[in-house]
């Protein structure tokens, strides 16, 4: 774990301020025999002052993951972005049965790793 503090792009200084950001190292707890460990490398601009801290920020990106797993069902299970529907009722109900149809896939492959 280290913290820097990061300066905004040249030329807009004056419209964001220096921030403080912490790079964090975690490698996977668990090893299989047949690989190396994953080591995942992070940067957060969250408050890292501990282990404790370094877990609640490893936690939250597991759930950044699932999020971002969940519209990969929508956009590349589902192909919502190809639908050709121009009304707001019928993109509404097709977004609507999409999204339930996305969070059942998402759930079953959830369970299905457990």
């Amino acid at each position: 774990m280290k913290t820097v503090e990061q300066h905004p792009p040249i030329g807009k200084e004056a419209d964001y301020p220096d921030m403080e950001v912490t790079f964090i190292s975690a490698i996977e707890a668990i090893i299989p025999d047949n690989r190396e460990p994953i080591r995942w490398n992070f940067i957060t601009n969250l408050p890292v002052k501990s282990k404790k801290h370094i877990k609640k920020v490893l936690d939250w990106y597991k759930q950044r993951w699932k999020i971002e797993t969940y519209f990969k069902v929508l956009k590349s299970g589902l192909k919502v972005e190809e639908s050709k529907l121009r009304t707001a009722d019928r993109l509404s109900r097709l977004i609507s049965m999409s999204c339930i149809l996305a969070w059942r896939i998402h759930w079953l492959t959830f369970l299905n790793r457990d």
